[in-house]
């Protein structure tokens, strides 16, 4: 009898652990995790809207498992804290520019020093093949899960150098001040055209352009259109002083803890807005090219360089190169590996 009660105890102890290891399963099926994703753009903006569909995709493919709450135009932290914001944990998920990562992983350079990464198909070869994976790889040693690209501004297509006297050759530039986006290339402003660079937030451009703080800046034709820079800044030379794609990072930990098919459903999601995102950046841009020769049209012009004029600005390209990363010599090994990309 004795032997009986205490293998009934025993099972009536297995029985009741079961339960309990059950119910935790069946609750953690149910759970609900909340994403709050950040950015810098204004809601309205395209690449928000992208932003959007996927956090409306990300609800249906989970089952409403995964809620995401979007934060745009910089409301819960500026672009130059999101980062460490998203690595800490404050935030779960945002959306930063290369030359934001570039500050925890210098390889992002390659996007952000000028003539390195040249037209839409190169850019689509680094992001897609070993280069995008090694990039990625040195992020997560950072603490931070990368989850894939976005692609919408692309020097030489849609991003060049607004001005408020038209721009052919790099001396046409001399005693100008430009807003440009990181020591690279205000050096290269300084060196190749002679002019100086300062700083200014984007919500300041106008007025900077308007008072003559500034005479040119790195900018697109969506920045020229949609921040009406074409009334103080009716010219843009397209050349290809940098590449933006935008990135979306996730906080590792966060990431790392979700049930696998929760995190099966945010790779495969991401990389559906990834490829929606190469579409959509080149209907942008034969919009917004119309769009800004339309606002220019009789006091300024949208440029491109003959092959004599852009020679004049790629000249000893290579030596600049090896200068500017002196110091991360692996920058210029990944600079050198993207010109040898075929």
């Amino acid at each position: 009898m004795i032997k009986v009660k205490k293998i009934s105890i025993v099972s009536v102890l297995v029985l009741a652990i079961c339960l309990l290891v059950g119910s935790a399963f069946a609750f953690a099926a149910d759970k609900v995790y909340t994403i709050r994703f950040a950015h810098g753009l204004p809601g309205t903006h395209h690449v928000a809207i992208e932003y959007a569909n996927w956090a409306k995709m990300i609800k249906e493919e989970s089952n409403g498992r995964l809620n995401v709450k979007i934060y745009p135009g910089g409301q819960l932290y500026t672009d130059t804290n999101l980062i460490s914001a998203v690595r800490t944990g404050a935030c779960e998920m945002g959306s930063v520019y290369t030359f934001n990562l570039a500050s925890i992983v210098p390889e992002y350079k390659i996007f952000v020093i000028p003539a390195v990464i040249i037209g839409r198909d190169t850019l689509l070869k680094v992001i897609e093949g070993d280069i995008g994976e090694k990039l990625f790889a040195k992020t997560e040693e950072k603490g931070i899960k990368p989850l894939g690209w976005v692609v919408w501004s692309i020097g030489g297509e849609e991003m060049g150098i607004i001005s408020k006297k038209p721009i052919h050759v790099p001396s046409d530039m001399k005693g100008m001040v430009v807003r440009s986006m990181g020591p690279e290339q205000a050096q290269y402003f300084e060196e190749y055209c002679g002019a100086s660079s300062a700083m200014v937030p984007g919500a300041e451009l106008y007025m900077a352009m308007q008072r003559g703080t500034l005479n040119a800046s790195v900018a697109t034709f969506s920045h020229l259109v949609d921040r009406k820079l074409h009334e103080v800044a009716p010219n843009i030379c397209l050349f290809p002083v940098a590449s933006y794609p935008n990135v979306l990072i996730m906080n590792k930990d966060f990431y790392d803890r979700l049930p696998e098919d929760l995190q099966q459903v945010i790779d495969d999601v991401t990389a559906k807005i990834q490829q929606e995102s190469y579409k959509e950046s080149a209907y942008v841009y034969q919009v917004y090219s119309l769009k800004a020769k339309e606002a220019i049209a009789g006091r300024g012009e949208v440029y491109i360089p003959t092959l004599e004029e852009y020679a004049l600005w790629t000249k000893d390209i290579e030596d600049f190169w090896k200068r500017m990363t002196a110091k991360t010599p692996e920058v210029y090994d990944l600079i050198m590996e993207v010109q040898n990309l075929k």
